[in-house]
């Protein structure tokens, strides 16, 4: 039987750690073993031999853009404050940065049956690099998002779980930004453009792309108490994931 894909996406600071988090907790509690592919990245700068994560772990947990080759490039210099690079540019690096992680780790460990956590994924690209697109004065539309050739295959392996963190108080999210440890210094974290973000996100035409290949969309409550989140977090576990 093959592992469950979920990915988390929302809006910057909108708190989507505290629910990956929490799932990672809830498989703990069970007895599963968990690979962390963010910090095998950052600490061996390269992908880990999936030969050794089959049989011995039950979730790996990522995330885009990834912290290796064109992933480390993305975070590093294309989405840096200051930088100037194309809608399509980083469209581009962002599609090219997926299909390796999906044919490297995602897709070879969910076929051995291990669950994948993942923050982020093409959903966040036709919502920011569409947005990068309007600003400029122009259409870049999901659909022409979607044709990029990276995209287009992951596009056929569909998480089953699409979790989404939502937040009425846009500002609030920038706040969340501003008082966390990391700085990014991302050129997306800004009121203006997570207002707009939020817009899209809630929007039909991106709902559409992922319940017509048979995603299921879950929002969660990411406006309240930090235990509210952490609870709804449990239960969808409990519920579906369990």
């Amino acid at each position: 039987m093959k592992g469950k894909f979920v990915v988390v996406d929302g809006l910057d600071g909108v708190g989507k750690g505290v629910f990956l988090d929490e799932f990672i907790s809830e498989a703990i509690k069970q007895g599963k073993r968990v690979f962390d592919a963010n910090k095998y990245w950052q600490e061996k700068n390269e992908y880990p031999d999936v030969s050794e994560i089959i049989g011995n772990y039950g979730v790996v947990v990522t995330s885009e853009p990834t912290f290796v080759g064109v992933g480390k490039y993305i975070r590093d210099e294309l989405i840096k404050n200051g930088k100037h690079y194309s809608p399509e540019a980083v469209a581009e690096a962002y599609a090219l940065d997926r299909r390796i992680l999906y044919e490297q780790l995602v897709l070879p460990v969910l076929n051995a049956g291990i669950d994948v956590y993942q923050s982020r994924s093409f959903s966040t690209s036709i919502v920011y690099q569409k947005l990068m697109a309007l600003e400029e004065g122009r259409d870049f539309s999901m659909e022409d998002i979607l044709k990029i050739p990276g995209n287009a295959f992951c596009y056929q392996h569909p998480f089953d779980f699409l979790v989404m963190p939502t937040i009425m108080d846009v500002g609030e999210v920038i706040r969340r930004v501003e008082a966390r440890d990391k700085d990014d210094d991302c050129q997306f974290e800004n009121l203006d453009f997570q207002l707009k973000a939020k817009q899209i996100y809630d929007g039909e035409e991106f709902r559409n792309i992922f319940t017509r290949v048979g995603t299921d969309i879950k929002e969660m409550d990411a406006g309240k108490t930090l235990e509210h989140s952490k609870e709804q977090a449990r239960e969808f576990y409990r519920t579906l994931l369990s």
